[in-house]
């Protein structure tokens, strides 16, 4: 037994050094061979290698030894769908070794493959070959002489690693074939193709080279092959200086991403001319990190100026070089579509000039011709870069406005003050033939959402508003929809009701407890409230998001944090309870990133005289949205001064764990809306309880917001969590009740304790 398994080591190291040495072209050689020592040794009737073409879905028997008198499998297995070897792969993929002793056996497939050996086959081994995870091929062993014959331990011990040979050296001819397939496909087809084909690398130190590139890039550039295989920079250097940096941004994107390589780019030709060069490559990553991008690049110069001039004539005016209806049409289209992908508003705004035609009939069509184009610069000028204006016609514009918000009442107040914009631009004197003139313009508008309006509806909503906007008067501005147009004034006036609150101190602060697991209050959230006059209570919802688009939030902002420190510095002096109070103060991320903004802290907590560390300044993820060294600049300065900082809302926006282990926090705030539904949802769950992990993880305190049962609270207390907020523990309210709260709870804390 002993001189056995020396004999199977021997086979294999035997078989594994001839593979090895085999030369390429002579490898199939080899294999036949060792495929037949292997028959041999196992005393085996036939062995064969079943091999699985993956990009063809094919199997076919390619080396195979049979003992005389024997048939071959080769003929009837070559080529067959693989589908029709199922069974054996099933059995493969349970284990690496399967044998059988049925008449149909284990290769598999309909009769016409079989012979009268196969069928009378007493058993059959069969082995897998596995390359890179996936089955590549099978090493077959059939015995027509043995009733039973399944491969024991010592049989395994060898097949086994015979099969990591074979396949290893099935891999080197697999990647044998495709180079010598894709050499040869490149040097065919490029000197066929129009332009150039090349392999471009770029080494993890920033060396490039072209490991293959055709002559045609003589032809074009002058620059020979020799010369750019081992360095690449002499060709780069040819691309246009305004271009080089979009250039190597794509490249550095591709790169990053491994995504393929798409561009146009001008570069200095052989010549001295100018091209329009157009470049297309897919990347791959080499063992070394290297990257290698196949593909071509071509001159695209004739075409770029032919479209250049059929887009001209088809798609723009030709006396204000406007887009005119049909392009109009298509960015409409456009931007309904990107309205319903991206859930905001766009608004449709067509503008009539108001007695043009005066114009043209008194100072003639050449005057009339100059105001259209200065009124096109002129709105051009005033509308942000991604929306459209456009020419109809005649004295008839049109604006596309994109990216407002999804409420359509905010979306309204903001498309009002565009226009407003413009009617304001448009009023200004024209300068015409040696004349003043000043003018004006009527503008209708509708606005589109997600679909609800086709465009010829839109188009016509626009024109009416626009003819509404004439009926009364000229000079006006007017909403297709005469609801949104009271919201529009309904907010306009609560725009002036809350500068009003400001200048008459009609703001109110609140105060929402904070405690800890066992109920003993902690600190308070400050909260702004507003009772407008007449009209009684208005959400902060509503409020908060005007005083933010308006700039009102400056003033407010800084008005509350120095309440709030007034009110700390006053809870300073009672001494406990209240002297171990911390107070969290809420900063829009607008007055966040006011140049002024520490300063301003510094300066109310020295005219207060309210300690910083019984303050907290949270923030929302969106001031994290900036630039992210001057956010933590700023954080830095903050907790210098002895302020603690707290990230609130945490998972709703823009957060990552990039931005946290880079910033100075002190504290997450779980978002109430994962807290809502906590018991009955358990992706709200596995959020909260992830955020506590983070928090833990990062050495970082965490509050939940939003508790309103004793169920959410209890859960939250299993997960960990040690600070609560919410409706649970108290309303927010005004500083004198919350007095009583910490007194009440201070109480009945002695009282337990007694």
């Amino acid at each position: 037994m002993a001189h056995r398994k020396a004999n199977r080591t021997d086979l294999v190291c035997r078989m594994a050094l001839a593979l090895a040495q085999a030369p390429i072209e002579k490898l199939g050689q080899a294999l036949d061979q060792v495929i037949g020592d292997i028959t041999r040794d196992f005393l085996a009737d036939r062995g064969f290698l079943l091999v699985l073409d993956d990009a063809t879905q094919t199997v076919s028997v390619t080396h195979e030894a049979c003992v005389e008198g024997i048939a071959s499998l080769s003929d009837g297995v070559r080529n067959r769908p693989w589908d029709e070897f199922a069974p054996l792969w099933q059995a493969l993929e349970a284990r690496n070794i399967v044998s059988a002793s049925t008449p149909d056996g284990l290769v598999g497939g309909p009769g016409d493959i079989r012979n009268e050996d196969s069928v009378a086959a007493s058993t059959q081994i069969r082995v897998a070959i596995v390359l890179e995870g996936k089955l590549a091929a099978v090493l077959g062993l059939d015995y027509l002489d043995a009733s039973d014959r399944a491969p024991g331990e010592g049989d395994r011990a060898t097949l086994e690693p015979l099969a990591a040979v074979l396949g290893a050296s099935l891999h080197r001819q697999i990647l044998a074939h495709r180079n010598e397939r894709f050499e040869h496909s490149l040097f065919r087809y490029s000197g066929q193709f129009p332009g150039v084909i090349f392999q471009f690398r770029m080494y993890p130190d920033g060396r490039v080279c072209f490991p293959f590139i055709s002559r045609k890039v003589e032809d074009m550039f002058g620059l020979p092959v020799e010369t750019l295989r081992p360095d690449a920079r002499a060709l780069l250097e040819l691309i246009a200086d305004d271009d080089k940096a979009d250039f190597f941004t794509q490249v550095q994107h591709s790169r990053r991403d491994m995504s393929p390589f798409e561009t146009d780019f001008r570069a200095i030709k052989k010549d001295g001319s100018v091209a329009w060069i157009e470049a297309r490559s897919v990347p791959a990553m080499l063992a070394d990190q290297s990257i290698v991008w196949h593909g071509y690049f071509y001159d695209v110069t004739d075409r770029k100026r032919s479209e250049t001039e059929i887009e001209q004539l088809a798609f723009y005016d030709p006396l204000t070089n406007l887009p005119n209806r049909r392009l109009l049409r298509d960015r409409l289209a456009q931007a309904l579509s990107g309205s319903n992908r991206d859930r905001e508003h766009g608004a449709l705004v067509f503008i009539d000039l108001d007695n043009f035609k005066d114009i043209n009939d008194t100072a003639g069509h050449q005057v009339g011709d100059g105001l259209l184009v200065q009124v096109a610069r002129r709105l051009e000028g005033v509308v942000r870069e991604w929306d459209t204006v456009a020419r109809l016609g005649g004295d008839e514009f049109v604006l596309i406005l994109k990216g407002f918000s999804e409420d359509p009442a905010d979306a309204a107040t903001k498309v009002e003050k565009v226009c407003e914009k413009v009617r304001d631009v448009l009023s200004q004197p024209y300068r015409l033939d040696g004349c003043d003139y000043t003018g004006s313009a009527s503008m209708g508008v509708t606005l589109f959402f997600n679909h609800d309006t086709s465009l010829e509806e839109l188009l016509s909503q626009a024109d009416m508003a626009m003819f509404r906007a004439k009926a009364d008067g000229r000079d006006r501005i007017r909403f297709y929809d005469g609801m949104m147009q009271r919201k529009v004034a309904e907010r306009l006036a609560m725009e002036s009701d809350l500068r009003s609150a400001i200048r008459k101190n009609q703001l109110d602060v609140y105060y929402q407890i904070l405690v800890d697991q066992k109920g003993v209050p902690e600190g308070a959230e400050a909260l702004l409230r507003w009772t407008r006059p007449g009209k009684g209570p208005v959400s902060p919802a509503e409020f908060i998001p005007l005083a933010e688009e308006t700039g009102l939030i400056e003033p407010i902002g800084y008005w509350v944090m120095e309440e709030v420190m007034a009110q700390v510095a006053r809870w300073q002096a009672l001494g406990d309870p209240f002297a171990r109070l911390q107070v969290s103060i809420n900063v829009s991320a607008r007055q966040f990133h006011l140049p002024s903004f520490c300063t301003r802290v510094m300066g109310l907590l020295r005219k207060t005289g309210a300690s910083p560390r019984r303050l907290k300044i949270e923030i929302t993820e969106s001031a994290l949205a900036y630039d992210l060294e001057l956010v933590e600049q700023t954080l830095r300065t903050l907790r210098s001064m002895g302020l603690r900082i707290s990230l609130d809302d945490f998972g709703t926006g823009y957060s990552s764990l990039g931005y946290l282990k880079r910033l100075s926090l002190d504290e997450l705030k779980i978002d109430q809306g994962f807290v809502r539904d906590i018991l009955d949802d358990p992706n709200d769950a596995a959020i909260a309880e992830t955020i506590l992990a983070l928090a833990s993880a990062l050495k970082l305190s965490a509050v939940a917001e939003g508790v309103e049962s004793r169920g959410q609270l209890e859960r939250l207390v299993a997960m960990g969590c040690p600070h609560f907020q919410g409706y649970f523990f108290g309303r927010p309210v005004p500083a004198s009740e919350f007095e009583l709260q910490v007194t009440k709870a201070a109480s009945a804390r002695q009282k337990k304790s007694w």
